[in-house]
């Protein structure tokens, strides 16, 4: 590409336009043009500065489109204060995976930003890095223990997709008192799926049911003059309590990992019949899983 022709530079000229709407198409344009605007990086990070909201999304978006050229620039928007920059920059530096590995540390502070979103992301980000994201286990730990829904579970795929060194820090999630923790625990375990042999025993115990789970209705009144009662509720309409989603998750997970012991084999048999139909269903479909029908 000659000078003559480098639309490089006009579009750095009207990213100082001042038109907000021109200013936003530039930024936008130099994103789509990826590392071939590695030159205008200096300039998109300026724009992030913007008096626009627009067009500070749009510089974000273009630096995560760039690459690995935008490192510096992407983990210094993750302590920007529009929460639309720090998003893009966790976006970015999950597309980057382990090329983001200098970008854990940062990262793992993330996952306590104000913005659900951008802690979700941050979690995401540090399990595209994968294994050499090891230095985040405590965090990502940490962040499965919160308010945040998605949080806990992007935190807790991230540890499976750190792996083996992150097994201790799941199997001790397998005993958590929150049966939503539990759950996702055994879930990311079952992702891990063979390498989370050591999880076994705890995932047989998490698979026990831990109250009494048979249905009893409400007692109808008799008194001739009380009010038509309510139809009852009964257990087809009621969906699945968070106690019998982790159980079916460690049902699940035992199936991926694919122990067949007796031990095994006779946890999930029993549960093959267990009241709970979430529970049953995911205890036939890993015997057959383990039986390899």
């Amino acid at each position: 590409m000659s000078i003559v022709d480098d639309p490089i530079r006009d579009l750095v000229r009207t990213l100082r336009s001042p038109l907000p709407d021109i200013r936003t198409k530039s930024a936008r344009s130099l994103g789509k043009l990826g590392w071939q605007a590695r030159d205008a990086l200096p300039h998109l990070a300026q724009a992030l500065e913007d008096g626009d909201a627009a067009v500070r999304e749009a510089a974000a978006q273009a630096l995560g489109q760039i690459g690995p050229d935008a490192m510096p620039h992407l983990v210094r928007m993750l302590g920007h204060p529009d929460k639309y920059v720090r998003r893009n920059a966790v976006w970015a530096l999950g597309k980057l995976g382990p090329l983001a590995e200098s970008a854990v540390p940062d990262l793992s502070g993330a996952l306590k930003d104000a913005d659900p979103r951008t802690a979700a992301g941050a979690a995401q980000a540090l399990g595209n890095i994968g294994d050499e994201a090891v230095e985040a286990i405590p965090q990502l730990t940490e962040a499965m223990r919160g308010t945040n829904v998605v949080l806990c579970r992007m935190a807790a795929k991230a540890l499976s997709q750190i792996g083996r060194p992150a097994l201790p820090a799941l199997i001790a999630h397998l005993k958590h008192r929150d049966p939503f923790i539990r759950g996702e625990a055994a879930l990311s375990l079952g992702w891990m799926g063979a390498p989370a042999i050591s999880s076994v025993p705890t995932l047989i115990e998490a698979l026990r049911p831990t109250r009494p789970v048979a249905w009893v209705p409400d007692p109808v009144p008799t008194a001739v003059t009380a009010p038509t009662p309510a139809t009852p509720v009964t257990p087809a309409q009621v969906g699945p309590t968070p106690e019998e989603t982790s159980r079916a998750y460690a049902a699940q997970a035992l199936g991926r990992i694919g122990s067949n012991t007796a031990a095994v084999l006779t946890a999930l048999t029993q549960a093959a019949e267990d009241a709970n139909d979430q529970v049953r269903q995911a205890a036939r479909a890993a015997l057959k899983q383990l039986q390899g029908e």
